[in-house]
């Protein structure tokens, strides 16, 4: 068992060191910002519409985004090797398939440690980077760069906005998706053996439900990259007077491509799942006709035995058993997801969006609805 839980990251080496390299993110990114920013009197004041300290951009994405997305590998990490390691603990996967399983965990580990992987990120996290800054509205002079009348040039902080602070948010975000994706590459791959699942089970997933319940731990990095964009928004609204209507459309999308990204994985099960129901059914639905056929020529056409009452047989409760095991099979969920899960994921995408509500309604009436939604 600690060999396999080692396998797939359970016991990781350095892990502690977790905390210290968020706070170090965060020293390295906002504090040299700041300081820059103040040498140019940019920090704070009226030199600039917007100086650095009243800029909501930087505390999200620096002192809130990239220290949670290097932290939720403490908490995420060992969630996925829990599920991981269910799949063999559990019986899913039987022994015959365990030197498959595990050489689909090396690959995925080899995968996730890569460091040809590694650098291809860091440099299209540059390149994003770039793109995004081109793309952020240029009205009015800010503490990063000066307004389009004065051509635009960049401050010593916003030099290293660019060079450093940027690509490093881009590359944690981009280092995620890429984490997310070789752990569907895993699933997709671990569906095709032969796994052992049973349509009875009680998590209406087939003995699968574990999987989903793993998932749900990505609504921590939901949140984060939730939180990196609310600054930014804040900012347009501010500053730019960009009405908060305006973003629904791309806030909803949002929302409905983070589903997307991190329920997707899920799908690879749907077609085993389905066959799986359909094959139970099939069964159970002989075994319910056998039974209750000789449940009714033994009690209903009177061909017990004089000598055995009704009254305190195993029969009717035995009938009720079917009865409930055939109920299972036919709640069987095509993905192996609870729809507490579904609205967790949905809940820490908004969440952090909430305090843009601010700027269109009082606190009082955003504490009402927040309540109402929650009771």
């Amino acid at each position: 068992m600690f060999t396999l839980q080692k396998r797939v990251g359970l016991i990781k080496e350095g892990s502690p060191y977790l905390k210290r390299r968020a706070m170090v993110a965060a020293l390295v990114t906002w504090v040299p910002l700041l300081i820059l920013a103040a040498m140019q009197g940019l920090a704070f004041g009226h030199d600039v519409p917007v100086p650095f300290l009243r800029d909501f951009s930087g505390y999200s994405r620096f002192l809130l985004a990239v220290p949670l997305l290097l932290l939720a590998e403490n908490v995420l990490g060992p969630r996925i090797a829990e599920a991981a390691a269910h799949f063999v603990t559990s019986g899913v996967i039987k022994e015959k398939d365990f030197q498959r399983f595990d050489a689909l965990v090396g690959r995925g580990l080899r995968l996730r440690d890569s460091v040809t992987a590694e650098v291809i990120l860091a440099a299209l996290a540059y390149v994003l980077s770039w793109v995004a800054f081109k793309e952020i509205p240029n009205h009015v002079a800010t503490w990063f760069r000066g307004s389009a009348d004065t051509g635009g040039t960049l401050t010593w902080a916003g030099y290293w906005l660019v060079a450093f602070c940027m690509p490093l948010y881009q590359f944690l975000v981009l280092r995620w998706l890429w984490r997310l994706f070789l752990w569907f590459q895993f699933l997709s791959r671990v569906c095709k053996l032969d796994m052992q699942l049973y349509p009875t089970h009680p998590d209406e997933a087939a003995g699968l439900g574990f999987v989903g319940e793993a998932q749900r731990f990505f609504g921590m990095i939901l949140f984060a990259f939730s939180l990196g964009s609310t600054g930014v928004l804040a900012r347009e609204i501010v500053y730019d007077h960009v009405p908060l209507v305006s973003y629904a459309p791309t806030i909803a999308t949002y929302v409905v491509f983070a589903l997307l990204i991190v329920v997707g994985p899920l799908m690879v099960f749907t077609g085993v799942l389905l066959r799986t129901k359909r094959v139970g059914l099939h069964q159970y639905g002989r075994l319910a006709t056998s039974y209750t056929g000789a449940f009714h020529q033994k009690w209903i056409e009177h061909k017990a035995p004089e000598q055995e009452p009704l009254l305190g047989s195993a029969d009717i409760q035995s009938l009720a058993d079917l009865g409930n095991s055939y109920g299972y099979v036919e709640k069987m969920k095509p993905l192996p997801v609870d729809p507490r899960t579904l609205l967790h994921l949905v809940l820490a995408s908004l969440l952090p969006l909430t305090p843009l509500l601010l700027t269109v309604m009082p606190l009082k009436d955003i504490l009402k609805l927040l309540l109402k939604a929650f009771a």
